[in-house]
C-alpha cells in the first residue's frame, strides 16, 4: 500500500481547508495488527439539537428567532474520504461502489424518510444514512482523524447528469439536486418550512414558506451540451471536514450533522434579500453565517473551523 504524505499537493490542499488544528496524541487509536482490507459502514446522523431529523419531526427553537420548522428536504453529497495519522500522513480510503447511494467517487446522504420530499405517504426508496468505505491501513499506523469533503468533485460536477452514474443520475437518485443555473449540482439541499412562513422587512407583498440552504459552486461557466470543457468556478464552495476520532475506533463511530448549530446565527422566519434562505448567491445576506459554520470563506472573510459536523458513538 502506498502512503500519501502532506507533501502531496492535492492532499495538502485538503488539509489547508479543514480549519484549525490540535494535538492528536491523546485521541489516536491503534488499529488491529492485520493487513486485511476492511469494509466499514459509518452511520451518518442528522439532528437539530436533541431532535432526530425526519419528515414527521418538528424542529424547534432554531436560529435567532427560535423558529419551529418541518422538513422539506435534507440531502448532501460527500467525497474524498481519507484518514489522517498522528504523524500527519493523509491516507485516502475508498468508497464501496456497490453500496447504496454511492459510487467509487461520491456518496449521497438522504434523510427524507417519506417520498415526495416528505409530502407523500410512502417510504423514500433513496433514503440513505450510511457511508460504506474500504480501509486498508498498515497496522503500525495510528489513526487520529477522519476527513471528507462536502460536495461533488469538480470533474463530475459539470457532466451530463442524464448519463451520470448513481447517485449523480438526474432524473434518478439526484433528482432535485441539479443546479442548472450554475451548471452543476447542489452540494446540499437542507431545506425547512418555518411555522408561520417567512417575511421580508419592508416588503409587505413578499413571503415564502421554505428556507433553503443550497451550497454549490458559483461563478461557473460551461456549455457542456455543446462540447465546451468546464472551467474552474470562481467559488468552488467545497469544504473539507476534519473530525478527530477522540480515541474511538473507526468501526465504532458515526458522523453527526447538527442543523441547529448550522443555523444558530440565522433568522429562519425573516429573509433580508436574495433567494429565500441561502443559495450561495454572491450578495445573499443569509449566506455569511452558514458559510462560516461550514468552514467556508465568504467574500473577504476567511474560512474558520467548521462547527456543525462531529464524531459521535455509533
Amino acid at each position: 500500500m502506498r502512503i500519501l504524505t502532506l507533501a502531496t499537493a492535492s492532499l495538502a490542499t485538503i488539509l489547508t481547508g479543514c480549519g484549525g488544528s490540535s494535538s492528536s496524541g491523546d485521541r489516536a487509536w491503534e488499529s488491529s495488527r492485520s493487513s486485511t482490507a476492511r469494509t466499514i459502514e459509518i452511520p451518518v446522523k442528522a439532528v437539530a439539537g436533541t431532535t432526530d431529523i425526519s419528515c414527521d419531526a418538528t424542529l424547534q427553537s432554531l436560529g435567532t428567532a427560535g423558529s419551529s420548522t418541518s422538513l422539506a428536504d435534507f440531502r448532501f453529497f460527500v467525497h474524498d474520504l481519507a484518514v489522517v495519522t498522528d504523524e500527519g500522513q493523509v491516507i485516502p480510503v475508498a468508497l464501496d461502489a456497490d453500496a447504496k447511494s454511492q459510487n467509487a467517487d461520491v456518496a449521497l446522504l438522504d434523510f427524507r424518510d417519506k417520498d415526495e420530499n416528505c409530502a407523500g405517504e410512502g417510504a423514500n426508496t433513496n433514503f440513505n444514512d450510511t457511508i460504506t468505505i474500504k480501509v486498508d491501513v498498515d497496522s503500525e499506523l495510528v489513526i487520529s482523524d477522519l476527513l471528507f469533503t462536502l460536495g461533488v468533485p469538480f470533474e463530475l460536477n459539470h457532466l451530463d447528469q442524464s448519463l451520470a452514474q448513481a447517485p449523480l443520475d438526474n432524473p434518478g437518485t439526484a433528482s432535485g439536486m441539479a443546479w442548472s443555473w450554475q451548471v452543476g449540482y447542489k452540494f446540499t439541499g437542507l431545506d425547512v418550512k418555518p411555522v408561520g412562513g417567512i417575511t421580508r422587512p419592508g416588503k409587505d407583498t413578499w413571503s415564502n414558506n421554505r428556507w433553503n440552504l443550497h451550497i454549490g459552486s458559483t461563478g461557473c461557466s460551461a456549455d457542456t451540451a455543446n462540447g465546451e470543457e468546464p472551467e474552474p468556478c470562481d467559488n468552488p464552495n467545497r469544504t473539507t471536514i476534519k473530525l478527530p476520532l477522540e480515541g474511538a475506533n473507526l468501526e465504532d463511530i458515526a458522523i453527526q450533522l447538527d442543523y441547529a448549530k448550522l443555523v444558530e446565527g440565522s433568522n429562519l422566519s425573516q429573509d433580508e434579500g436574495g433567494a429565500s434562505g441561502c443559495m450561495s448567491g454572491f450578495s445573499d445576506p443569509e449566506c455569511p453565517a452558514v458559510f462560516e459554520r461550514l468552514g467556508l470563506p465568504w467574500g473577504d472573510a476567511e474560512a474558520v473551523e467548521q462547527s456543525v459536523f462531529s464524531i459521535v458513538p455509533k
